[in-house]
């Protein structure tokens, strides 16, 4: 399993209930339409958030704690990629409003993705796929994964971004973070099943230190 090295650094404990929180949730958005379409701007705010926190580790300070933190990155996001209609529903939906972010905040990163077509001829095969999400995470970078279709595997909601954590690209087993919980699927079952188009986004810092838009 290649996997991301600090997991507690999405590990969010909220001061009022004490609940745990792995990751992020779109239902902590205030608005009823965020909450109900808000997953692509949550995942985005889920990958910005992790290097933010392995920056805090680096530089030897507390890691943020709290789910404020995340919300307000979600906050934020939303404002560069919003959903429409039907969401968030395509990967250039969500890297350009990342493009749109990077050139605000000039924050100093390269956004690389891999579309999934709806047409199984044209999709990259299971090989392609696990190289490209394998050398994101041996760089301890996670991928944000749009499914539209789960196919035959039942364990990834329909319609939805969430944040891969792991990969076995043996058995194609992923863990990923959604629902403020850390779950797995087949990947390479959806890959073989589904009947709609999907893609993998990540984002690669090409420094250590590289500094990133947040609060002190």
């Amino acid at each position: 399993m290649t996997a991301i090295l600090f997991p507690e650094a999405i590990c969010l404990v909220d001061p009022v209930s004490g609940q745990t929180s792995w990751g992020a949730n779109q239902e902590w958005y205030g608005d009823l339409w965020q909450r109900k379409a808000g997953c692509g701007p949550t995942a985005a705010a889920s990958l910005i958030f992790y290097q933010m926190q392995k920056q805090r580790l680096k530089q030897r300070k507390a890691l943020y704690s709290g789910r404020q933190s995340l919300l307000d990155q979600m906050n934020e996001l939303w404002n560069y990629i919003t959903p429409g209609r039907g969401g968030v529903n395509r990967v250039c939906m969500f890297t350009e409003g990342l493009e749109k972010y990077r050139e605000v905040k000039g924050v100093n990163f390269e956004i690389r993705a891999l579309e999934v077509a709806e047409d199984p001829a044209q999709r990259p095969d299971w090989t392609t796929v696990s190289r490209f999400l394998e050398e994101a995470l041996k760089r301890d970078e996670p991928a944000a994964f749009l499914n539209l279709c789960a196919g035959a595997e039942k364990r990834i909601d329909d319609w939805h971004w969430v944040m891969i954590s792991g990969l076995d690209p043996q058995s194609g087993m992923i863990t990923f973070f959604d629902e403020s919980q850390i779950k797995e699927a087949d990947l390479s079952l959806w890959l073989k099943t589904t009947t709609k188009r999907g893609g993998f986004v990540t984002l690669r810092w090409p420094l250590p230190d590289t500094e990133i838009a947040g609060k002190d």
